[in-house]
């Protein structure tokens, strides 16, 4: 289907329930999430169309799931490449996998898809739920009050003025929405150039596994990509390039074939040749007043494991409930508690942990070095567990006595156990609604577990893997973003109370989380 963006050029005022200023994917992610939720919002942009460069790549698992529940899977793996696992081979002759099948899930893979295909997938189906995307025009700044925001953006036709009750910065790396907060951005820049080059590859390529080639001194990763194309990027080399030099498409191929990989490297042909500077950051916060930041406005990582587009694609999973949750019921303001700052704590933390399972150069520097068995079974014990972590289906979520930014333990598909905040296997949420899953053989009802479910909940029986994943037998109350929210343990001969819902009950964020969210 063809889609016609509208720039509304004739806009001078409008008003919204929330306004996102960015129209990557994140900020189009989240307004999908958003129309599928009937919530009033605009996106903005100031960028007149999709970038076509290819930036971020993968789509993993939990995101192929957020798709599907758009129901725009199908459309984005049209335009993408699946993949089954992640090699990495070194010049010695060594090779390590991460494989993606037996996720609990039931897309067991990644997708190379090029971001501009993704962002076309969600603009598109953006408009035909009745979103108002609006390009051309350039967020300058807003101002708030009790009851909402307000935000003057400039286009070539002068000033526009959007009033909203929340707004959310998903403006990129240099977001404005972040400067204009005066939210600090600390981390790290990488001391040397990542090389990119796409194009047609000199021999065949495995077109369902994407690969690591590491020579003595550098590396670059091939991912395949439609069309027959491949990606060949990395750190080739400990040379930095200043942001104005232009790399050749010969002096390009000339630095990979010093990885020692000969053909496997080549490219018949080159389509573009570019160099990039990677950054680690993370935002000192999420959320100030009624603007919170979201995707890479928020937390810049490695692109190892392709983790870009999928931790912006959960803050809109988290941001988008949220938003429904304080827009039918009572406002707490621009400075009280709630779930803004829920959100907060618990995508900060993962944005941090992705940080950490993407930073991978000591990792290939023990790759490089490794010669004895002792060496390799410390890689692959280094990789355990990363399968896991990048698909992002196994996201616990801190206690909500937490920072947001304490290290979580990696997660591990055979050790994972539903307990407060974590992510639940094999449940498709609804997106305004608790469910309570209910273990086997017990009466299909919320009612016999006690007082404290929210009105509205939905119930369903757990599937023999949930249920496996408790300790005992017990129910749980799901969130609408597939996250726990409780797990109630009936004491014996009675019904379970507030007190006796285990280890953690996480009953202020329950109690905070739930009232008035059920339609």
């Amino acid at each position: 289907m063809m889609h016609r963006e509208k720039n509304h050029r004739s806009l001078t005022h409008t008003g919204a329930d929330v306004l996102i200023i960015g129209a990557g994917p994140t900020g189009l992610m989240l307004g999908c999430e958003l129309r599928r939720r009937g919530i009033d919002c605009v996106v903005v942009d100031r960028e007149t169309r999709i970038d076509r460069r290819t930036r971020a790549v993968m789509v993993h698992a939990a995101g192929l799931e957020q798709f599907q529940a758009l129901g725009l899977r199908a459309e984005l793996e049209a335009r993408g490449v699946p993949q089954q696992q992640i090699s990495f081979h070194t010049y010695r002759g060594a090779t390590y996998t991460i494989g993606f099948a037996g996720l609990d899930t039931a897309y067991p893979y990644y997708l190379n898809v090029p971001q501009p295909e993704a962002e076309a997938v969600l603009a598109g189906a953006y408009r035909d739920m009745g979103g108002r995307l609006i390009r051309g025009l350039r967020y300058e700044r807003h101002t708030e009050d009790a009851d909402e925001v307000r935000a003057e953006l400039t286009g070539e036709e002068g000033t526009h003025l959007v009033t909203a009750r929340y707004l959310v910065g998903a403006d990129g790396a240099g977001s404005t929405v972040r400067e204009r907060l005066g939210v600090e951005f600390p981390g790290v820049t990488y001391p040397m150039s990542y090389l990119l080059a796409e194009g047609t590859p000199a021999v065949p390529v495995a077109r369902d596994e994407s690969a690591m080639y590491i020579g003595p001194a550098g590396a670059v990763s091939l991912l395949p990509l439609p069309d027959g194309l491949v990606r060949i990027a990395g750190p080739v080399s400990a040379a930095q390039f200043d942001r104005a030099t232009t790399v050749e498409a010969a002096e390009f191929q000339l630095t990979v074939d010093r990885l020692g990989f000969g053909s496997t490297l080549r490219l018949a042909e080159a389509r573009r040749v570019a160099h990039y500077q990677v950054h680690e950051r993370l935002a000192d916060s999420f959320r100030t007043g009624r603007a919170v930041l979201a995707g890479d406005a928020a937390h810049l990582n490695s692109p190892a494991g392709g983790q870009a587009m999928n931790t912006g694609f959960g803050d809109a999973a988290a941001l988008a409930w949220r938003f429904g949750h304080l827009l039918d019921g009572p406002d707490p303001g621009p400075a009280g508690p709630g779930p803004l700052d829920d959100y907060a704590r618990e995508r900060r933390a993962v944005a941090s942990d992705v940080a950490r399972t993407t930073g991978v150069l000591g990792l290939l520097d023990a790759m490089r070095e490794a010669v004895t068995p002792a060496a390799h079974q410390a890689v692959e014990d280094a990789l355990s567990g990363l399968a896991e972590a990048w698909s992002q289906l196994y996201v616990t979520y801190p206690a909500a006595a937490s920072d947001g930014a304490a290290a979580q333990e990696r997660p591990h598909r055979d050790t994972y156990r539903l307990r407060p905040g974590a992510r639940v296997p094999g449940h498709t949420p609804d997106p305004r609604r608790f469910t309570l899953l209910l273990p086997p053989g017990s009466e299909p009802s919320a009612d016999a577990w006690g007082t404290g479910i929210p009105e509205g909940t939905l119930s369903a029986g757990q599937t023999p893997r949930q249920a496996a994943l408790l300790p005992v037998p017990a129910a749980v109350l799901v969130r609408p973003d597939g996250h726990v929210a409780t797990v109630l343990i009936p004491p014996p001969g009675g019904r379970p109370t507030a007190g006796e819902r285990g280890e953690h009950t996480g009953q202020a964020h329950h109690h905070d989380v739930t009232k008035g969210v059920a339609v």
